[in-house]
């Protein structure tokens, strides 16, 4: 785009904000990123927990930067034609000055935000479906990987603001973002226009970055305090986080389940590896579904959708229709025939609920379960133990093994799952086997016919992280490398 003069900018910032420097620049684009400044830029200072944006702002300068907009007074001279901005708060202005900046796609936009610690994913992408695929843009935490090449679940402001006016362009009419918990508390999120936000689940994790389980359930409910009245809230009535949720929003709620206390539940349920069958009961009639995807949490989760096609206005046929459209969502599990009789699953359960909740769901269909899985480097280490405890409890045999161990030692944080896995179960039967590839391929050797192997933890994931290198790696295009399944995208028969 063209640009927009600083004066025009600025008009969005929240008050106060003072200013230095004479002119009235152009501003050709805004970061946070001083590597990514280019001439004519604004540049946007954030402190944050590793490294102060403080400290670059002599290189977004020298990148070309026109104004730079920080927190605090700068500590040397800059150049004459530069314009300083002081804010009370870097990370507010730069999401402030992004929507600005791009038109303020998102009041365009019927905007929906999904937040949780399970079932975001699949949230969002039942919603999107329901929306209308071509009519909507999805940012997700896999859409994000496979195609834009962005390992992280909601975008920095000037990525999220300009694929918003990407879509509006386009000619899109609704757009869904899976938000998280961080991306909240960094108010990555603070100028998105929000029509509704959906809560899914609150469960331990991410304790590697708040201080605890109330910082992090007050960072989520962040999404629901700032709704307008006119804004719809929708709300998993069965998490036990839920009453909190419901009392810290202004917006009419809409809640779900699978109780009939919920304003949309569902009953008749009828569950298989080849998917669910239900009917849905809402305040416009009930309908039966069919839903491809597999699981408990995923009925929940399209639930959530069928929330939110309600609230666009949409005819319960038509949401039902979209749905049952699904085939698939990437990482999430993902149920295939294996050579040898046996059944392989992909998921991305990579927190103590979620392996739970996969493992438990498995064991009703399959006589015994072979689970693969690791834990990431550099996060929250309490759930380590945990998960081999679940691991102990709900699998026949556990195969531990990396997951993304970035600049963490692949061996000690196998060492603290298998901690928990033996103080659970002593005589638990387990491996640790470090390289991904083995470890899969010896649950594989070790799988009997009527068996189901879960591979968990990376799911979509495309590559795994190490210290010094990220390796490309996918679970799936590994078990295609090795001929393992029946066909190319064949699913498991149900049990």
């Amino acid at each position: 785009m063209a640009g927009i003069r600083l004066s025009e900018l600025l008009s969005a910032l929240s008050p106060p904000y003072e200013w230095a420097g004479e002119g009235d620049p152009w501003i050709t684009g805004i970061t946070g990123d001083s590597r990514r400044v280019r001439p004519g830029n604004l540049f946007v200072a954030i402190p944050g927990r590793s490294t102060d944006g403080h400290r670059f702002i002599p290189d977004a300068i020298a990148n070309g930067a026109v104004g730079v907009v920080a927190e605090r007074p700068p500590r040397a001279p800059l150049p004459r034609n530069a314009i300083y901005i002081t804010v009370r708060s870097g990370r507010r202005a730069l999401a402030e000055l992004c929507s600005e900046f791009y038109e303020n796609p998102t009041r365009k936009l019927f905007t929906v935000g999904i937040t949780g610690t399970k079932g975001k994913t699949s949230a969002a992408h039942f919603s999107a479906a329901v929306l209308g695929e071509t009519a909507t843009e999805l940012i997700s935490t896999v859409t994000n990987a496979l195609q834009r090449d962005l390992e992280q679940t909601t975008p920095a402001p000037e990525d999220l603001q300009r694929w918003a006016l990407d879509a509006v362009r386009q000619g899109k009419r609704n757009l869904v973002i899976e938000v998280s918990a961080h991306a909240l508390h960094q108010q990555r999120v603070h100028a998105v226009d929000f029509d509704v936000a959906v809560f899914t689940s609150f469960s331990h994790d991410h304790l590697d970055y708040f201080r605890d389980r109330d910082e992090y359930l007050d960072a989520k409910l962040t999404l629901f305090r700032r709704l307008a009245p006119s804004a719809a809230a929708i709300v998993h009535l069965e998490d036990p986080a839920a009453l909190r949720v419901l009392r810290a929003t202004r917006a009419k709620t809409i809640t779900y389940g699978r109780s009939e206390k919920a304003d949309l539940w569902a009953d008749e349920i009828e569950l298989s590896p080849k998917g669910t069958r239900c009917r849905v009961h809402t305040p416009r009639g009930s309908f039966p579904l069919t839903l491809k995807v597999p699981g408990p949490f995923m009925l929940e989760n399209a639930l959530a959708a069928v929330g939110v096609g309600l609230v666009r206005g949409l005819p319960p046929e038509r949401i039902r229709e979209r749905l049952e459209g699904v085939e698939s969502i990437p990482g999430r599990l993902e149920i295939y025939a294996a050579k040898g009789g046996f059944t392989v699953a992909i998921d991305f359960a990579h927190s103590p609920d979620s392996l739970e909740r996969v493992l438990r769901f498995l064991r009703e269909f399959y006589p015994r379960v072979i689970v693969v899985f690791g834990c990431g480097g550099d996060s929250d280490r309490l759930k380590r133990p945990r998960m081999g405890a679940i691991a102990a409890r709900l699998s026949d045999y556990a195969i531990l093994t990396s997951d993304n161990p970035k600049g963490e030692d692949p061996r000690a944080i196998v060492r603290e799952i298998e901690r928990g896995l033996l103080e659970a179960h002593p005589q638990a039967r387990y491996e640790a086997i470090l390289e991904r590839r083995r470890a899969i391929e010896r649950a594989l050797e070790r799988a009997r016919p009527g068996d189901c192997v879960l591979i968990a933890g990376k799911g979509h994931e495309r590559y795994q992280i190490f210290r010094d290198r990220a390796v490309p790696f996918n679970d799936y295009e590994f078990l295609v490398e090795l001929g393992a399944l029946e066909a190319h995208g064949a699913s498991a028969p149900a049990a």
